[in-house]
């Protein structure tokens, strides 16, 4: 013997939406007033933007150190490490322009990882960079050397 049980009858839809927005309405209330959320560290928060100077970064304990506008001759380190940098991104470009029209018609047809020349590819990339690299260096050395002593 089974009873059937008699479910409630259904509330009207209106007063459901009714009761729900009242309860979220209630929520954020309850929430208004007392201020940021405590989830929140102080740690996670940006700090507060400072107005004026910034405050010296001490060198020692009980001192302070001011900090030194960049001289020319460290602006004409960069602007030369600069230069190299593009200038070693060309070579290297064109100098394998070939092989990186191959490696990426290989990559959208094939996917990058999904043949077993993929490894390879990815060990041709890294010397490239390495190249690239040793290329700048190089650059750098011999633009950044004093001129000979007469």
């Amino acid at each position: 013997m089974t009873r059937s049980r008699r479910l409630p009858p259904r509330l009207a839809p209106g007063l459901a939406r009714g009761a729900l927005c009242g309860l979220a309405l209630a929520g954020l209330v309850a929430c208004a007033d007392r201020g940021r959320d405590p989830a929140i560290s102080p740690v996670s928060l940006a700090p507060e933007p400072r107005s004026g100077p910034p405050a010296p970064i001490p060198s020692a304990p009980g001192g302070a150190a001011t900090i030194q506008a960049a001289n020319q001759g460290v602006r004409d380190q960069a602007a030369v490490a600069a230069a190299c940098r593009r200038d070693a991104e060309r070579i290297i470009v064109t100098r394998d322009r070939g092989q990186l029209m191959r490696e990426d018609e290989r990559d959208s047809r094939m996917g990058s990882q999904a043949s077993p020349f993929s490894q390879r590819v990815e060990t041709d990339r890294l010397g490239r960079l390495y190249e690239r690299d040793r290329l700048m260096d190089q650059c750098i050395r011999e633009n950044t050397r004093a001129a000979p002593q007469r």
